[in-house]
């Protein structure tokens, strides 16, 4: 192989990592994305507390990891119209379970677990992750925490957390921004908001309503409070899936679960 040849392949092998590595400046929301990263409550202010209540496959999970990624670098798209921080933040971001969070939440945000070509392949560029995640104790390949350059100059902290830890290891902590995916318990839901309201932070959540009208669905649902936004998340507003993969999704769904799996609706009832 020639000289030239090698250098091409090179090149190209280069431009390749660092669109993989940076994959937050390819992100262009949906619609329905962009309404819920510029949330407004009830008054016209921003609402420090949103929910994407989303059908399945709608892109709801990567919606979330990307704010997260925005605000842990403070690196802002020039549409963004949301909350913002000009200063490092303290994060949680948090899954049902620490499997769950690792296998979702931590992979959407720095890529495939346990695979360290995918290192730096999720929402956060790889150039801004500060030195080596600290591992998660007893858990193959999760990350307890890790430290991401914020455009400051200095860093935010990114801390992962379940819901199966109980709340006992939610509290105590001032936290700026917290990601919930998948649907907390209120108890849980309840000690993220004590976090946020020590620093002035936000709290957003995105899930399927697979436990129907729970404690916190029918709040937003029902009981929609000042500073509260709910956003809805259908297979319409997804433009990426095929309208013959949902029609083959959907038949092979129990008839109660169809509206909760591509419309984002509880099942009434339940929960």
């Amino acid at each position: 192989m020639s000289n030239k040849a090698e250098q091409a392949i090179e090149i190209a092998e280069k431009i390749t990592d660092l669109y993989e590595t940076n994959r937050l400046l390819e992100y262009e929301p949906y619609e329905y994305q962009k309404r819920f990263h510029d949330a407004k409550d009830m008054t016209g202010r921003l609402a420090r507390q949103r929910l994407l209540m989303a059908a399945n496959k709608t892109g709801k999970t990567f919606c979330g990891a990307s704010e997260m990624a925005f605000h842990l670098t403070g690196r802002y798209p020039e549409w963004w119209q949301g909350a913002r921080f000009s200063r490092p933040v303290t994060a949680w971001a948090a899954g049902n379970t620490t499997a769950n969070t690792r296998d979702i939440v931590q992979a959407e945000l720095l890529g495939e677990p346990g695979d360290e070509e995918e290192f730096g392949k999720g929402a956060i560029p790889k150039q801004y992750i500060s030195g080596t995640p600290l591992r998660m104790p007893g858990v193959p390949n999760a990350y307890q925490s890790l430290k991401v350059k914020h455009i400051s100059g200095r860093n935010s902290k990114l801390i992962f957390k379940s819901y199966e830890q109980g709340k006992m290891q939610w509290m105590g902590k001032a936290v700026d921004v917290t990601w919930l995916d998948e649907e907390p318990p209120q108890d849980i839901y309840s000690q993220a908001l004590r976090a946020a309201l020590k620093s002035g932070g936000i709290v957003f959540m995105t899930f399927t309503p697979e436990s129907g009208m729970t404690e916190v669905v029918t709040q937003f649902m029902t009981k929609l409070g000042q500073s509260q936004a709910l956003y809805h998340a259908t297979w319409d507003d997804a433009i990426h899936l095929d309208e013959d993969v949902k029609k083959e999704i959907l038949a092979a769904l129990p008839p109660h679960e169809r509206d909760m799996r591509s419309k984002g609706i509880p099942v009434l009832g339940s929960g």
